[in-house]
């Protein structure tokens, strides 16, 4: 869990999203090749047996 701004997040999701306004908090891709590239990195990273992946996410207002 998080806090932003006085608002308590959690449960954040990464995920591909080209035309809908808005995120409800999750990290949003629009960029389809960047979206398959990050799939092929994830891939990647679990075929090298990692489990967990540090995620640094900076807001601007």
């Amino acid at each position: 869990m998080v806090n932003i701004w006085g608002k308590t997040r959690g449960d954040f999701g990464i995920h591909f999203d080209a035309n809908a306004p808005g995120s409800a908090g999750c990290v949003v891709i629009r960029n389809k090749p960047a979206w398959e590239a990050f799939q092929q990195m994830m891939k990647n990273y679990e075929l090298a047996g990692l489990k967990t992946v540090p995620l640094i996410v900076e807001y601007q207002r």
